[in-house]
């Protein structure tokens, strides 16, 4: 089936009027260009870098651009952006789903302040910007919708970015969340307490290598109760593609999930079954930041507006793709579409 030009074109108007209302970029009545968002997502579509627009017809100076994405309050930008993402994707986001929390670190090279966080030494870097995430999670790719981000800056917890992610999105069927979360109790009873359902892998910490130790010689069961400032169950499976002669902690994985169960060897299939769906985000962070305009300006506005577009336009790919079942719409023809 060839792609819907149509619907692609239709689903960008609503991206475009739903970026208009809620970003509400001012300018002088005098002004040649008044449409900042056409030339916005133009650089983003393009994974360009508003030096671009020199030489584009029709579009406004990078100088004019930037000085009026930087002047936008910050506050302002993260609702702006977060209430276009949810116009676009009525309808698509719906309790029940299984979903993800992620941080998302673009490495940065500036000095540091309250919007820099330090991450693992990448990239010749060991600072960067990060942004939370919540979206669902499933086998299909078409599934895959990025639902609420967040800029996390240095006096932010993890506690409280988990709680605003899950208090604007809708409810979760489960919750997955990878090994950085493990540490924190305080999030097992934030979840247990907003009664959401989650499943995350265990640090390899010594305590958890001696129970996979112990569940190697049959002196443990598959699933027992571990205590994380609540009582949870910790999963242990066999790793995909491990060998006999691997040690344990080669071998296996151990999960802490609240999931309830009747049949233990059932639940160890369901969990790590569960978790694999998560592993697709990965590939959705590498499509969107094909959606992410380009920029060496230290201004955090600027990058959170950058990043957060590129959630949208990735959005209106995946939903394009869901509209129009079949339909080989890969990102370089949705782009080419877009920009026609």
């Amino acid at each position: 089936m060839r792609p819907n030009r149509k619907l692609v074109r239709k689903l960008y108007k609503l991206c475009s009027k739903a970026l208009h209302d809620k970003l509400g970029i001012n300018f002088a009545k005098n002004s040649k260009h008044k449409d900042m968002i056409k030339p916005l997502i133009y650089i983003s579509i393009n994974n360009a870098s508003a030096e671009s627009l020199k030489y584009t017809k029709g579009f406004p100076s990078p100088d004019t651009l930037l000085r009026r994405l930087e002047s936008l309050n910050l506050s302002h930008v993260v609702d702006a952006l977060n209430s276009a993402n949810r116009v676009i994707l009525t309808g698509h986001a719906k309790d029940g789903m299984k979903m993800a929390i992620d941080f998302i670190e673009e490495p940065y090279y500036g000095k540091l302040d309250m919007y820099v966080t330090r991450s693992k030494y990448k990239s010749g870097t060991d600072r960067s910007h990060t942004f939370a995430t919540i979206s669902v999670v499933g086998k299909d790719e078409k599934e895959r919708l990025t639902l609420y981000s967040l800029p996390v800056t240095m006096l932010d917890t993890k506690e409280d970015i988990v709680k605003k992610l899950l208090e604007n999105s809708p409810r979760p069927s489960v919750l997955m969340m990878d090994r950085g979360f493990f540490k924190t109790e305080i999030i097992i009873k934030l979840l247990e307490s907003m009664g959401i359902s989650f499943i995350m892998p265990a640090v390899r910490n010594e305590r958890i290598k001696r129970i996979l130790n112990e569940f190697a010689k049959g002196n443990i069961p598959s699933v027992i109760e571990y205590e994380m400032g609540s009582k949870v169950y910790l999963i242990i499976a066999r790793k995909k593609g491990s060998r006999e002669e691997d040690k344990p902690v080669d071998k296996f994985i151990a999960f802490v999930t609240n999931i309830k169960f009747d049949d233990p060897r059932r639940i160890v299939d369901i969990i790590s079954e569960e978790y694999r769906y998560r592993w697709g985000i990965e590939t959705s962070y590498r499509v969107e930041d094909g959606f992410e305009a380009k920029t060496t300006s230290r201004n955090f506005t600027l990058r959170v507006i950058y990043f957060m577009l590129s959630i949208i336009l990735y959005n209106l790919w995946i939903l394009t793709r869901v509209e129009v079942q079949g339909t080989a719409l890969t990102v370089f023809f949705f782009k080419h579409i877009v920009k026609m």
